[in-house]
């Protein structure tokens, strides 16, 4: 596959630097970050389209951590240990930044990239939500078109500060999803600025008072999509182009598979100047 040039050189900067950088090439071949005395690595869930499940239309990326003794620690441990602001921004940060690399050197289409969003990085930051991580998909040369920022569903509850958000985010090119746990969260999303992507869970779609709302959701807006999560088990009588699936029964969170060579099989001059990215 061709990857953007810019990517490309950032690669190469990985095989010959130090070996303590925040992010480097992974035993398998895989993008990954030191944090903390851990180390982060992706897994990639498919999002598949109601219409044709067998047509993979995103992925929705989640952090994994191991300890020194190759330990799992789980993402609310791993957010746990950044007790300030700054720790907090940096690690969601770096988190996004390991996704969007992996993502970058494994998928070779038109597919989307979900990118969740810390809870505590929205309240760390505020104001210029995406700035920062918009800076970083430049650096990389990679479309902003196809990164989708989901929002977590606490921030629903709060109309004002969802708007806000939202904002923020669209003003940088960057689409975005809202997750609902409720039916009450539904009113607060439809009249905020308006989002591409509600994803909602498996059983909130068999309540029919919520199925008749989201239905009217979609007649008056035409640019929402939903996304229904957390299915174990096939969905059936759904097909609107308008629908997207995710859950184990379509896909379980893995790695993506390409292996990156760690010798250098590209010489760069001395004067090109290696991309910074994270933080």
């Amino acid at each position: 596959m061709t990857l953007p040039a810019k990517t490309r050189l950032f690669i190469e900067s990985l095989k010959r630097t130090s070996p303590t950088r925040a992010i480097f090439i992974g035993e398998d071949g895989d993008i990954r970050a030191r944090w903390n005395g851990l180390i982060l690595y992706s897994v990639f869930q498919p999002i598949v389209k109601a219409s044709s499940t067998d047509t993979v239309y995103g992925y929705e990326a989640f952090i994994r951590a191991i300890d020194s003794s190759n330990n799992r620690i789980s993402p609310e441990q791993l957010f746990s240990k950044a007790t300030d602001q700054d720790s907090i921004t940096g690690l969601d940060r770096l988190c996004r930044t390991i996704h969007l690399l992996n993502f970058i050197l494994n998928v070779d289409g038109h597919e989307l990239l979900f990118l969740n969003i810390n809870e505590g990085f929205i309240n760390a930051v505020d104001d210029n939500h995406g700035v920062a991580f918009r800076k970083v998909v430049d650096s990389l040369g990679f479309s902003p078109n196809r990164i989708v920022i989901e929002l977590p569903a606490n921030l629903v509850k709060d109309s004002r500060r969802l708007h806000f958000v939202l904002q923020n985010y669209r003003l940088n090119s960057l689409e975005v999803a809202v997750n609902l746990d409720s039916t009450e969260d539904l009113k607060n999303v439809t009249e905020s600025t308006p989002v591409h992507y509600i994803k909602i869970n498996h059983s909130l779609i068999l309540d029919a008072d919520f199925k008749q709302k989201i239905q009217a959701v979609l007649i008056e807006n035409k640019e929402v999509n939903i996304v229904v999560t957390k299915n174990d088990l096939p969905i059936t009588g759904i097909d609107s182009n308008r629908y997207f699936f995710q859950g184990y029964a379509y896909g379980r969170p893995e790695a993506l598979t390409t292996v990156i060579s760690k010798d250098p099989s590209v010489e760069l001059s001395t004067d090109e100047a290696f991309l910074q990215v994270g933080g």
